[in-house]
């Protein structure tokens, strides 16, 4: 499995400010995101950040989870779904989300019974705000 997208690399410079503006506005600590596992694939958008792996690896027709980590760590994943566009169909089967804590999930009953492309979806609640995360996954 590799990485479909670019990379999205954000990060903060601060000017001198007063103290207590710069922590009323500082990013919350790295500490409260769980770091990406080593050959996760990265999905970035609106805010949010989601990596993933699957596990087992990916195959026609094989059961696999997948471990998700988000962060913000207070993001809350409330589906994970899987479609082939240009089939114009999706997974047989329905995804069991499972909080693993600190931002991390665990997403059970997943096959992907086609080779081809498919877009995995995730959809994510920050804030009471429902964010969908896609990313394409070329399956052999």
């Amino acid at each position: 499995m590799s990485r479909r997208r670019g990379w999205l690399i954000v990060g903060a410079v601060w000017s001198i400010w007063p103290v207590a503006a710069a922590a009323q506005m500082a990013p919350a600590p790295a500490a409260a995101c769980p770091p990406p596992e080593a050959g996760a694939s990265v999905i970035e958008q609106g805010g949010v950040t989601a990596s993933w792996a699957a596990e087992p690896a990916l195959a026609v027709s094989k059961p696999f989870a997948l471990r998700v980590a988000l962060c913000p760590a207070r993001a809350e994943l409330v589906r994970v779904d899987a479609t082939m566009p240009e089939h114009r169909h999706g997974m047989n089967y329905r995804a069991r989300l499972l909080p693993a804590g600190a931002g991390r999930w665990r997403v059970d009953g997943l096959v992907w019974h086609m080779p081809g492309r498919w877009e995995l979806l995730l959809v994510v609640r920050l804030d009471g705000q429902e964010q969908r995360l896609v990313q394409s996954v070329v399956l052999r």
